[in-house]
């Protein structure tokens, strides 16, 4: 079994960020080794200001044990840190190990602005660690602060393609895939098809309302498929189809359950199928 090293908040209420990525990777027969960049009380959207313990001591001591191990790993997955100081050490662990699959989703804002609490020297912070990525899975506000546009820009393919070209400029190489980009009646994916920046697009009814965590799952589903070998544009697919179940589970509750995260089940009764 192929172990994916996650490094991302932990949200002690709900089903978010990491305590979400852990059963989907597990669904998937990957070994999840954790990297809490943070642990919270509750998500930092529809809750107010969490409670917020520091977590970079133990990460470095966890770490370090797992290299006296000889613990292997066969990829790594970075979600929100909220720190300028815990994204360098990230990039140190990243450049340590040199992994193939180094997938980061460079949480950082949604609907138009940053999340709270963060800067734009945190968004330069995250640009520069995404030049060490193989795969990145910003959303399209995330998309637009990485490249230095207006985050309330309206998508186009021109527009996409012009964002592109100002990564490669800033030193980011790895493979684009943008999630939640909304449009008339739609929800869509736009994903490189190779490496010559081309974009595919998939595409699902939109259902109306805001989901909590889609990044982070979709990012979780994505980076273990990934590590499994499984052909790129077949774990784009995945990753697509079990976040639209979890919407599709989740869009009956009102918006102050949404606030606790997606429901999984479906999801997870999708991912186990291709294990039996």
């Amino acid at each position: 079994m192929k172990t994916l090293m996650i490094a991302e908040d932990l949200t002690a209420l709900g089903q978010i960020s990491l305590a979400n990525a852990l059963g989907v990777v597990q669904a998937q027969s990957v070994r999840p080794a954790m990297l809490p960049t943070a642990l919270l009380s509750t998500q930092s959207e529809g809750f107010g200001t969490p409670v917020v313990l520091s977590t970079e001591e133990w990460l470095e001591n966890a770490l370090a044990q797992w290299l006296d191990m000889g613990e292997e790993f066969a990829g790594i997955l970075i979600g929100y840190v909220g720190q300028t100081a815990l994204i360098d050490k990230l990039s140190v662990i990243i450049d340590h190990f040199a992994l193939p699959v180094t997938v980061i989703d460079p949480v950082m804002g949604d609907r138009g602005s940053l999340y709270p609490g963060l800067d734009e020297d945190y968004v330069v912070a995250v640009r520069q660690l995404c030049q060490k990525a193989t795969v990145i899975t910003p959303n399209w506000t995330e998309l637009c602060l990485l490249a230095g546009y207006d985050p309330t820009s309206e998508c186009t393919q021109e527009l996409l393609d012009t964002m592109v070209e100002q990564l490669r400029q800033e030193g980011i190489s790895a493979r684009v895939i943008v999630t939640g980009i909304l449009g008339q009646g739609t929800s869509s994916t736009a994903c490189q098809a190779e490496k010559d920046d081309q974009f595919n697009w998939l595409m699902v009814p939109r259902i109306l309302g805001h989901f909590y965590g889609t990044g982070d799952l979709f990012s979780a589903i994505l980076a273990s498929q990934l590590v499994k070998d499984v052909p790129f544009e077949r774990a784009i697919q995945v990753a697509h189809e079990g976040l639209r179940l979890a919407i599709v589970q989740t869009a009956p509750f009102d918006e102050g359950q949404r606030r606790y995260g997606l429901q999984l089940s479906h999801l997870l009764a999708y991912l186990t199928s291709f294990e039996a």
